[in-house]
């Protein structure tokens, strides 16, 4: 990589360990006035994926001579989390921001500069993929606490998801059989 990039690349990989870091204790403040099991469940399984993608980003930093121990959390994202008094407020917080997350690796994932070393594109992928699955226990875990409406006028009223074609066997109609 050329220094440019490297520039590039570094910035994004040291606010997204940014936002990790301040997501763990977002994720921490919610489990204080002991939320639905359900709830509390979720959110150790999320600090945990949080700091295991920590140690990630960290030792791939480390590994191209950047030290990045002792960052500032993101204050705007703790004021945000500081305002969410309830649990379907906080659940909220947490599903959007799992769903920036997600589509931030997809972004990253298609840009040329952040996947031209192998090492960082393997780590980009896993990282996402870590993300869509919390993602999806997020969702999974709201429906079972009952925020099911939320979850589906989020989907009314956000970008539409995508839905397999007619003729795949895991979601439509089965192909005509041939005779």
């Amino acid at each position: 990589m050329d220094n440019t990039s490297d520039s590039i690349v570094v910035k994004r990989l040291v606010r997204n360990l940014r936002y990790r870091q301040t997501y763990i204790q977002a994720f921490g403040s919610f489990l204080q006035p002991e939320p639905h099991p359900e709830a509390v469940r979720l959110l150790h399984a999320l600090i945990d994926a949080q700091q295991f993608a920590i140690v990630l980003l960290t030792g791939y930093l480390q590994d191209v001579g950047v030290a990045a121990q002792g960052l500032p959390l993101v204050q705007r994202l703790l004021e945000h989390a500081s305002s969410r008094k309830d649990l379907w407020s906080r659940m909220r917080f947490v599903h959007h921001g799992l769903s920036k997350a997600a589509s931030w690796y997809q972004e990253q994932l298609k840009d040329g500069q952040m996947t031209a070393d192998p090492k960082l594109r393997q780590l980009l992928f896993e990282l996402g993929e870590r993300e869509a699955a919390s993602l999806w226990r997020t969702e999974a875990t709201m429906v079972v606490i009952g925020m099911r409406r939320e979850l589906e006028s989020k989907e009314r009223t956000g970008s539409p998801r995508p839905r397999p074609d007619r003729g795949d066997r895991w979601g439509g109609e089965r192909p005509a059989i041939q005779r």
